[in-house]
C-alpha cells in the first residue's frame, strides 16, 4: 500500500480526535465521598461514612446504615474499626424494597397472624397478635399493648397439652413490650418491640454520656416503620434508653433519602 497516501488520511484522524472534547461523567454519577445505593427503582448518593461498612451499599437487596444519636449524623471516618463513641449511640437501620404485597400491609402482618397453620397453640399465642393485646398505657407518644393474662394462661395450658409442659424462654413471663404509633387516618405507622420494661435498662443516659446500672445484657429495641414514598421497610435497633427518640429516628432516616435520591 502507498504510504503517501495514508499520511493525510492518518493526519486528519489524529487531528479529529484532539478535537473531540473529554469524556464526562453520567450525571447520576456518585460525587465525592458518597457511593449509589439503589434498592427498587430509586437510587440515593449517600455520604459513605452512613453505610455500615463505611464504603458503601452491601451487594445483596437490602440496604445497611448507620446513624449515631442524638444528633443522627453519620459515625466519623474511618471509624468502623476504631470507634471514638459509646457503641450505645448506635442506630442501625435495615431496610428493603417492597413490591409483592402493598406497603400498608407490611405492618399489619408483622402485628398479626395473618396465615393460619391449624395448630392451636401456634394459631393464637397473645404475645404475637396486636389484637390479643389490649393498649396498656401512652408513653413517649406510643400506646404500649400487653398481653391479656388470661389469653396468656391458655396459651400456658395449650403448651401444656401439646408439649406436656411450660417453658419461658424470655424470663419475663409474657415477653417482649409492644409499642404502636398510628397516623392521623388509622394506619399503623410504626411498630416497637422492646425488652419487657420489668428487664433494666442496664444504662442511665442524661442526653450527653451514658453510665452502666450494671445490669446486662443492655435492654434494646426493634423498630419497624415503612415509608410509602419510596415502598420501603425499616428496621431500626438501638439501646431502649433512646425509646423516647423514636420519632427522630424516623425523620433521620426520611430526611437522609430525601436529600440524597437521585431519580
Amino acid at each position: 500500500m502507498n504510504l503517501s497516501r495514508l499520511l493525510p488520511l492518518i493526519c486528519c484522524l489524529l487531528l479529529a480526535a484532539c478535537q473531540q472534547p473529554p469524556a464526562r461523567e453520567p450525571a447520576s454519577a456518585a460525587p465525592p465521598g458518597t457511593a449509589i445505593q439503589q434498592l427498587g427503582p430509586y437510587r440515593f448518593a449517600i455520604p459513605v461514612d452512613y453505610f455500615h461498612n463505611q464504603h458503601g451499599p452491601s451487594p445483596d437487596a437490602v440496604g445497611s446504615l448507620v446513624m449515631l444519636l442524638p444528633e443522627l449524623g453519620p459515625r466519623p471516618p474511618n471509624a468502623l474499626h476504631r470507634p471514638s463513641y459509646s457503641p450505645y449511640m448506635k442506630v442501625q437501620y435495615s431496610f428493603y424494597y417492597v413490591d409483592k404485597v402493598p406497603i400498608d400491609a407490611v405492618l399489619e402482618r408483622a402485628t398479626s397472624r395473618w396465615y393460619q397453620t391449624g395448630d392451636a397453640y401456634e394459631d393464637n399465642d397473645p404475645r404475637e397478635q396486636l389484637a390479643l393485646r389490649p393498649a396498656a398505657l401512652q408513653l413517649h407518644g406510643l400506646t404500649r399493648h400487653d398481653v391479656d393474662p388470661a389469653l396468656f394462661e391458655q396459651h400456658k395450658q395449650r403448651a401444656i397439652a401439646k408439649f406436656g409442659k411450660w417453658q419461658d424462654r424470655t424470663g419475663y413471663g409474657m415477653g417482649d413490650d409492644w409499642y404502636i404509633a398510628r397516623d392521623a387516618q388509622g394506619r399503623l405507622r410504626s411498630f416497637i418491640k422492646c425488652d419487657a420494661h420489668q428487664k433494666p435498662d442496664g444504662l442511665l443516659w442524661d442526653g450527653q454520656q451514658y453510665r452502666s446500672t450494671g445490669t446486662f445484657p443492655i435492654a434494646g429495641c426493634e423498630h419497624h416503620f415503612i415509608d410509602r414514598k419510596h415502598n420501603y421497610r425499616i428496621h431500626a435497633s438501638y439501646a431502649r434508653v433512646h425509646l423516647a427518640q423514636w420519632q427522630a429516628i424516623e425523620a433521620a432516616f426520611h430526611q437522609l433519602l430525601d436529600a440524597t435520591q437521585l431519580d
